[in-house]
């Protein structure tokens, strides 16, 4: 169980470096202006790529518990509660 969670700790590092480089891309851009636009941009749509990741753990969840674990089972794998589960499957949190 340990390992697995540094496997997700190590995945989730490794997907927020990813996130944190694209950006600092927003740095990059030399005009202020446009700089300081294209943050708002990012910063008025990040909420809904926020839910991406809501779906992606979702999705998890159906596919864990379609292959058998029921949602104690599910919750331990993820570091969760059982209720937490269950509504992260149904796509309540």
């Amino acid at each position: 169980m340990g390992e697995e969670r540094d496997d997700a700790r190590q995945a989730a590092d490794d997907v927020l470096s990813a996130v944190r480089d694209a950006l600092r891309r927003l740095e990059a851009i030399p005009d202020a202006t446009v700089r300081a636009r294209a943050a708002g941009l990012v910063l008025r749509e990040w909420p809904a790529e926020r839910g991406l990741a809501k779906e992606i753990r979702q999705q998890a969840v159906d596919t864990l518990h379609r292959g058998g674990m029921d949602f104690p089972e599910i919750g331990q794998a993820i570091g969760t509660d059982r209720s937490r589960a269950w509504r992260i499957w149904k796509g309540m949190s």
